[in-house]
């Protein structure tokens, strides 16, 4: 029974079992040269009760001396915990005592560091009989707190994880069909990168979108796509872990949230309760400023949508342009396959809207055709006065669109 595929890698159960009874170190803050090697140091340390930092490879040695990180320590474990049974090591994991120490992807300007206990990581895991043949596209990078709940999601549930995290389109639909993948989680760049598509996948039976704000545009693509599954909309992050959750872009305050969570200034303000453990950030009445800035849709019954992030409002002449807004109508073009709209600093404006567009194959478009098809869908300020066509919008390491 395998647990994990990566391209002509494999990693089964049996091989899980036999490296956690051999073992008797594990490596923390490990900059790993493959995911199998990668799951097994882990799982050994989370059976073992052992506190493990997840080191994302790509973390500078600025954002690691700030941490006060050391990188591959090596920790000997004494009398290591031995395994007979796949049951055995789902339960070993299931109960450990472990605390998982995770690193922001620096969206808010530097890398910040958050522990939580295993139990807060995997409270909302639905684990069960009907669960046991899911097959997992693993899309998110495994260090950060989308891709750590896949991996519980799947072993807890003995799944197949298939690596397909920034894997070229044509691999990633080869997956879907050579293993009938029936669970797909990512960020809306992954999904944009990957539609259109030349045929349905009636395997996979629940997508799972999260990471960036999403769109009604693009859901609705996904449904055509995707006829079986069941799309799930969600808000999460490094601190906090899942949050809300929608099968649209309309979100709802849970009753368990009342006094929790908060909005100031159209932004998101979350209770120091509902983070991991950390000394790095700044509070306000015990309360954190998300610089998630959102709208009500209806404040009695709780309902809000998410508009931009507070950092990534452009001033143009006086007024704030959304660049969610201006993406969201441009990915809308047939022609269009991904797009990043940003400011640039401009003497007389304070900034200018700038894009940069990724067309489909075979696609064809001109500067005046952009600006054509915005005209009358947005106010004039709001229209890019710079447009650049590029072969690929460059990703960040958690598969989301880079901030220019």
């Amino acid at each position: 029974m395998l647990f994990l595929t990566d391209r002509d890698v494999s990693l089964s159960y049996k091989e899980i079992i036999q490296h956690t009874n051999t073992s008797k170190a594990y490596v923390d803050c490990y900059v790993y040269p493959d995911l199998k090697s990668y799951f097994l140091n882990w799982i050994f340390a989370l059976v073992n009760q052992q506190n493990i930092a997840l080191m994302d490879s790509d973390l500078s040695p600025k954002e690691i001396l700030e941490n006060n990180l050391t990188i591959n320590q090596v920790v000997a474990v004494s009398d290591p915990k031995k395994i007979s049974t796949v049951d055995d090591l789902v339960d070993a994991i299931r109960y450990s005592n472990s605390e998982i120490t995770l690193f922001t992807s620096g969206t808010t300007g530097f890398t910040r560091k958050f522990t939580h206990p295993l139990k807060n990581l995997i409270r909302k895991i639905n684990v069960s009989e009907e669960r046991r043949n899911d097959v997992w596209g693993f899309a998110f990078n495994p260090t950060h707190v989308a891709g750590v709940q896949v991996f519980f999601q799947a072993i807890l549930n003995r799944n197949l994880l298939v690596n397909v995290f920034m894997e070229p389109k044509e691999v990633v639909i080869k997956a879907i069909n050579d293993h009938k993948i029936t669970n797909l989680s990512s960020t809306p760049t992954f999904y944009r990168l990957l539609l259109p598509l030349s045929q349905s996948f009636d395997s996979v039976k629940k997508i799972t979108i999260g990471g960036e704000k999403s769109d009604n545009h693009l859901i609705s693509q996904v449904e055509n796509f995707f006829p079986n599954a069941r799309i799930n909309n969600v808000y999460g992050s490094t601190e906090t872990g899942p949050l809300f959750s929608s099968q649209n872009d309309e979100f709802v305050v849970l009753e368990k949230h009342i006094g929790l969570v908060k909005v100031v200034d159209d932004e998101l303000y979350i209770h120091k309760d509902l983070f991991g453990e950390t000394t790095q950030l700044n509070l306000i009445n015990d309360f954190y400023a998300s610089g998630d800035l959102v709208e009500w849709l209806d404040e009695n019954k709780r309902t809000f949508r998410f508009t931009s992030r507070k950092n990534e409002l452009i001033n143009v002449g006086g007024y704030k342009v959304n660049p969610y807004e201006v993406e969201d109508e441009l990915t809308q073009h047939p022609k269009i396959r991904n797009v990043r709209v940003f400011g640039k600093a401009n003497a007389v404006l304070g900034n200018v809207i700038c894009c940069e567009i990724e067309l489909l194959p075979d696609s064809e478009m001109k500067e005046e055709d952009v600006r054509f098809f915005l005209n009358g869908k947005i106010q004039n300020f709001k229209i890019p006065r710079k447009i650049s066509f590029v072969e690929k919008i460059e990703l960040t390491r958690t598969g989301k669109k880079k901030i220019v």
